[in-house]
């Protein structure tokens, strides 16, 4: 994938999972609320996964 659209990709998932955690789940007791930067790399994980899965359907079956 182009390094432009995984950078917005990070950002979009970083907001989603800020949202989810964050603001969606006020009632749940979560027992440490994460960090700006372990949000981050929530969004670079969730990333990675998503571009092995495009390189993989991209891939040409063996």
């Amino acid at each position: 994938m182009e390094p432009k659209t995984v950078r917005k990709l990070e950002k979009e998932l970083e907001k989603a999972i800020a949202e989810v955690v964050i603001v969606h789940n006020k009632k749940w007791k979560y027992p440490l609320l994460p960090s700006q930067h372990t949000l981050q790399m929530m969004a670079k994980a969730a990333t990675a996964v998503y571009e092995a899965a495009v390189e993989n359907h991209n891939r040409p079956d063996e």
